[in-house]
């Protein structure tokens, strides 16, 4: 599988560009917040999407919400059942810093007033580069 021509490997490169050049776009207008927020949120979103890609190339699929309903069994995002399932191929580590990427997500993007830092947006990078590394492009 050519992993660079999938979307969740651009999104990938370009979040880890975003961030080098984080300063270009800290202008009076938008200020550190915002731009420290969106790196955040694209740490998050680019780990969870190449989580999900990896997934469903190992047989998972996400269940819809009717199908929890007529299951008789009780709602979770997509979001938590991929955490699940990386828990479940024994991805501890993996669904853990997944974790942590999506609180810093939720962070970002709904608590605007609160400060985000350089060591948070550090650590979402750290996270991003982790979960991609823990699973291998090459086994997809």
């Amino acid at each position: 599988m050519k992993i660079d021509k999938y979307p969740q490997y651009r999104l990938y490169k370009f979040t880890k560009l975003l961030n080098i050049n984080k300063e270009k776009f800290q202008k009076p207008y938008t200020g550190k917040r915002a731009v420290n927020g969106t790196i955040v949120n694209r740490t998050y979103y680019s780990a969870y999407s190449y989580a999900l890609l990896w997934l469903e190339e190992h047989e998972f699929k996400p269940k819809k919400k009717w199908e929890f309903e007529v299951e008789g069994e009780e709602y979770k995002t997509e979001h938590q059942q991929v955490r699940d399932a990386l828990d479940e191929l024994n991805y501890h580590k993996t669904s853990r810093k997944l974790f942590q990427l999506h609180e810093l997500r939720k962070r970002a993007d709904y608590k605007m007033f609160n400060p985000l830092t350089d060591e948070d947006v550090a650590d979402s990078i750290k996270y991003m580069n982790e979960i991609f590394d823990e699973l291998k492009l090459k086994k997809l």
